[in-house]
């Protein structure tokens, strides 16, 4: 019967473990086996089987099952050490359910700061304790700020962060309030000149005569001033420069050299230099290699230029300014450090001549002739072999009606994108991809009887954002198809024709950032446009709630009646438009900031008290322009929102300029060409 009693050795468990078990330590019962199995095998057929067995048999049957017992007991143990160890170890080492507002203030703060600014609006606006965090961080304060009046901070300033937001606080109440902290008259040479403007904090003027006086701005009211004197062997045609981002001036001369090409008809041909100097000594550049040099063959009468300039690109225009012999334009783009030409551009007389710098690669031209503006790309290292020789990209302007023809179409807009800025004393600048572009659009008749100027303004990333959202127009290998403004402008552009309550909205004014400052022409008050989505938003905002307080309707209507201010205008939402098939963007997102978080979000610190009791704002969605002497084709709309503040004080300026810091109002002897005096409006 040995074959029904298994082996010692088939059991599951060493030995070792056994022994040191309770169950089996105590001396075998050698009582009958028959006695005891049926409480320990529960079977008394078991049991009757196991009495059959001699003593030596049944006394090794008991051994085995008690080591059976033994082992099941001991397994259980196990199982249940187990248990209590698994338990033990997920209790310790399961992750703690954290939200993020259980980080530290320190970290929170840095994970906000990678967040759009609108974003960190909205997060203040839903939870009390980011509420708190946020309004009691100077570096959240400041990086809001930044955003809302459209600025970019500067690294390489060193003033604390609370520093930096009260000056930006500051500088922003007195450019709202007309609150400039000093003034400053600055005599002029009165004399014809071709050309002036204010840049970087200088302000120049190009002479007639070719000589080009310069004045740096004072930034104090005890800072003396000081012109500086530029003259040139050649006649001076063209003056620019670029010291948000270098140490940078450019000069353009042409010097007129006859030539015969037989003995009865001489032929005058210019040779074009482009002078590199230093902004703060007027020496020559130590980065320009060599002086940029060209003859242009055709004869022109006068050149005239247009130029633009970021980072290491030149694009230099060429027209003739006689309008006698009509040669083509010129566009050459160029690596102002090594001389290198990298672009050429030929085109019919009246093309170009206002080249627009969109990023560091991509430049705008305005093309007259065709009515469009054209996207070209200067070719960034020796990887681009291909010279273009045709623009990647078109957006065309409206058209006009038959007999009109577009006489000049320029396009202004400061500052330029740009690198790092190099003065470290500017804590902040005006963000130069939402910078806003003046566009001055003249129209006449093809018998010249008559010219009507229209403008229109548009953020320069909207033009940016244009090569994503018309993708399917960009050809490098054909001249790519025109999209039509009825397409991409009615949604990103303002149109105005000439005059807005009294403005003209033109050469008159300047801009700078997201805003246009414009005098009256006259004594009168000084008015400035401002463009940032977010400033239209927050005043609404601000009217409303206003006006929500209000108990009774007399009373709202009386506010409403205080002056041009307190009130906001809205029209028609196109009605007229979609009932004459134009194609919508309704689905498209407007390029640009978007303002919908103020609209909700928690009310921020405001640079002034009461800013509806003295702002305008035009919200007018496809507002159609006032066009009398119908030189377009179709109605043109426009969308593009802003607010409109005056001032108090009244100014009797000819022109006025809109720099970082200041305006600088200019006043004529009588001739809107002869400037006699400057006035600096400090605002900080």
């Amino acid at each position: 019967m040995n074959e029904h009693i298994p082996s010692l050795k088939s059991l599951s468990l060493a030995q070792d473990e056994l022994l040191h078990d309770q169950a089996i330590g105590h001396p075998i019962d050698h009582t009958a086996l028959g006695d005891r199995v049926p409480f320990t095998l529960r079977s008394r057929k078991m049991a009757a089987f196991v009495a059959t067995m001699s003593p030596e048999r049944q006394e090794a049957f008991e051994i085995q099952m008690a080591q059976q017992r033994a082992a099941l007991r001991l397994r259980e143990k196990r199982r249940a050490r187990q248990i209590a160890n698994s338990s033990t170890t997920t209790a310790t080492t399961r992750p703690v359910k954290l939200t993020l507002l259980d980080l530290p203030p320190e970290i929170l703060t840095h994970i906000l700061l990678h967040l759009p600014f609108t974003s960190v609006v909205i997060c203040g606006g839903i939870n009390r304790h980011l509420q708190v965090l946020i309004s009691e961080s100077a570096k959240l304060q400041y990086y809001i700020h930044l955003g809302v009046y459209g600025m970019v901070d500067n690294p390489r300033c060193d003033l604390p962060i609370s520093e930096r937001l009260d000056r930006l606080l500051e500088r922003e109440r007195r450019q709202e309030k007309f609150d400039f902290d000093f003034n400053k008259i600055i005599d002029v040479v009165v004399a014809e000149h071709r050309r002036r403007y204010l840049s970087a904090g200088m302000f120049s003027i190009l002479y007639e005569s070719g000589v080009l006086h310069q004045v740096q701005i004072p930034s104090r009211a005890d800072q003396e001033v000081e012109w500086k004197e530029i003259r040139t062997a050649s006649f001076s045609i063209h003056s620019g420069m670029r010291s948000l981002e270098q140490d940078l001036h450019i000069l353009i001369t042409a010097q007129p050299q006859t030539v015969y090409t037989n003995a009865a008809k001489p032929h005058t041909i210019h040779e074009v230099q482009v002078h590199v100097n230093q902004l703060s000594t007027g020496k020559p550049h130590p980065d320009a290699q060599r002086t940029i040099s060209f003859k242009v063959r055709e004869e022109f009468g006068r050149p005239r230029a247009g130029m633009g300039c970021v980072g290491d690109n030149l694009v230099l225009a060429l027209r003739d300014d006689m309008e006698e012999h009509k040669p083509d334009d010129r566009v050459y783009a160029y690596d102002w450090k090594t001389g290198e030409r990298k672009l050429e551009i030929n085109a019919p007389f009246g093309s170009y001549l206002h080249p627009l710098f969109l990023t560091t690669h991509t430049f705008l031209l305005s093309n007259a002739n065709n009515g469009e503006l054209e996207y070209w790309r200067i070719p960034q290292g020796p990887s681009e072999t291909h010279t273009p020789d045709q623009p990647f990209f078109i957006l065309s302007l409206p058209p006009l009606s038959p007999g009109n023809m577009f006489r000049r179409i320029s396009l202004n807009a400061e500052p330029q994108p740009a690198g790092r800025l190099e003065d470290a004393s500017k804590p902040f600048y005006a963000d130069p991809h939402r910078a806003i572009i003046v566009a001055e659009v003249t129209i006449r008749p093809i018998d010249g009887s008559r010219r009507t100027a229209f403008s229109f303004f548009v953020h320069r990333n909207s033009f940016v954002e244009c090569l994503d959202i018309f993708s399917a127009s960009i050809s490098s290998s054909e001249r790519p198809t025109p999209v039509p403004y009825d397409d991409w402008g009615p949604f990103v552009c303002r149109w105005f024709s000439g005059f807005v309550d009294g403005y003209y909205m033109g050469s008159l004014g300047g801009m700078f950032g997201q805003r246009y400052a414009s005098p009256a022409g006259g004594m009168g008050p000084l008015i400035v446009f401002n463009f940032n989505p977010i400033d239209v938003a927050k005043i609404l905002v601000a009217q409303k709630r206003h006006i929500s307080k209000a108990k009774t309707r007399d009373e709202i209507n009386q506010n409403r009646g205080q002056g041009e201010g307190n009130q906001y205008i809205e029209g028609n939402q196109g009605e007229e438009y979609a009932g004459k098939g134009k194609k919508m963007l309704s689905q498209t997102r407007v390029p640009g900031i978007s303002p919908e978080p103020f609209t909700q979000g928690p009310q921020m610190s405001s640079s002034s008290s009461e800013p509806w009791l003295e702002t305008k704002v035009v919200t007018r969605a496809l507002d159609p322009l006032d066009d009398p002497d119908r030189c377009f084709e179709d109605t043109v709309y426009s969308s593009l929102p802003y607010t409109m503040r005056s001032s108090q004080d009244s100014y009797d300026f000819a022109h006025l300029l809109l720099g970082d810091e200041c305006m600088l109002g200019i006043q004529t002897d009588g001739d809107w060409n002869r400037i006699k005096q400057l006035r600096v409006l400090h605002y900080g």
